[in-house]
């Protein structure tokens, strides 16, 4: 499964206990080599499930649109459900808004740019 370009690579956050200077590292298994951020098959099994979340969220709108969603514009849409999904454990912040973005994209939906805090939040 290719990754896409856009997909978001964010560098791991470590915190070290103690008063010598640590580097936070760890051995990747895979390669034998001590690595400071996401391995490969990091970013692959986080990519696999936000384009999982995509999918679902694709359907989700489509079924809803005409019912559930009826009374609210796209980009009021795209806004509830990033509140949703920032609310959960996940993935990252910034893999949610590649979520919501790349589920936009798919739906063929636009961001108005006057969609304050959505345009702001997605870039």
């Amino acid at each position: 499964m290719k990754i896409p370009d856009d997909f978001p690579r964010e560098a791991a956050v470590s915190s070290l206990s103690g008063a010598q200077p640590k580097v936070a590292v760890r051995l990747d298994a895979n390669s034998g080599k001590y690595v400071s951020g996401p391995t490969e098959e990091d970013v692959q099994e986080r990519y696999e499930v936000c384009a999982d979340l995509v999918t679902q969220l694709v359907a989700k709108c489509r079924s809803n649109r005409s019912t559930k969603y009826s009374h609210l514009s796209e980009t009021q849409i795209l806004e509830r459900l990033l509140a949703q999904l920032l609310g959960t454990a996940w993935g990252t912040a910034e893999g949610m808004k590649w979520v919501i973005r790349s589920t936009a994209a798919q739906l063929g939906w636009t961001i108005a740019p006057g969609a304050g805090v959505l345009s702001t939040l997605l870039g």
